[in-house]
């Protein structure tokens, strides 16, 4: 079956290359997956039969006849729909899970959107991304992919790049190589205020990623706030480090 397009399809077949993506996910028997875009199933077979329980997400109507005629026992595990429309408490209404994909490239940063909003659902996610925007996820202060997601994904992982993947292992090959990444979750539970101020301040200052951070703090703190900053109001946004976007996200929450 050919790959389609709208669906960003690059499928991977390489049997050693997925037994060694496999390893490096520290699978245990008593594991509970879902997996966005099983596609033929090829991941899934090193999956599906060595974890407690699995689902499968899949959007395209004809690779989910190839899924549930690949595996006849299983037929019940692969769901047609897109992922971004799902609420995981409909397949795992109490337990936490682990996530895992080869995603289309094309819905990358939505796909973290619904990851982030089912964040104390989910135990980990480890993704095949873009090279290039694994690196934004990963991005320190300083860096030239450094920005808007590198700190709210700093903020809500710990971020590990655990292999590197060239084009060539796709089929068809993308015109870009990918990355094999873990999105290991720092918090308990999440603060929906302190992240919606956090996005507030980073929106705001990468908006004028060039300029010094004081022309664009007044558009998130009040003055008063920005004489008590503990910074040095000369840096540019992508010299400033989570902890000093922290230390503005506190100030908007003063501010109310």
């Amino acid at each position: 079956m050919k790959a389609k397009k709208r669906f960003g399809q690059n499928f991977l077949t390489d049997k050693k290359l997925l037994e060694d993506l496999i390893s490096l996910i520290n699978m245990s028997s008593q594991d509970k997956f879902l997996e966005i875009g099983p596609g033929k199933g090829d991941l899934t077979e090193n999956l599906i039969n060595f974890c407690d329980c699995y689902f499968g997400i899949e959007v395209d109507r004809d690779l989910l006849t190839v899924l549930k005629n690949r595996f006849p026992k299983n037929k019940k595990a692969f769901i047609n729909r897109d992922i971004l429309k799902l609420n995981p408490s409909e397949i795992y209404p109490l337990n936490k899970f682990r996530v895992i994909g080869n995603i289309p490239y094309n819905i990358s940063s939505p796909i973290l959107d619904w990851c982030e909003k089912n964040y104390e659902k989910i135990l980990d996610v480890h993704f095949m991304l873009q090279k290039e925007f694994a690196l934004r996820c990963i991005g320190n202060e300083r860096s030239s992919s450094y920005g808007k997601l590198s700190v709210i994904c700093n903020y809500l992982y710990e971020v590990t790049i655990l292999k590197e993947v060239t084009k060539d292992f796709f089929n068809p090959i993308p015109k870009v190589d990918s990355l094999f990444v873990r999105f290991s979750q720092k918090k308990h539970r999440l603060d929906l205020k302190e992240l919606q101020n956090l996005k507030k301040v980073t929106r705001a200052l990468f908006n004028k990623k060039r300029k010094k951070i004081s022309n664009s703090l007044e558009d998130v703190l009040h003055k008063k706030n920005i004489s008590n900053l503990d910074l040095d109001l000369n840096l540019r946004p992508d010299e400033l480090s989570l902890e000093d976007y922290l230390q503005i996200s506190s100030m908007v929450r003063e501010d109310g």
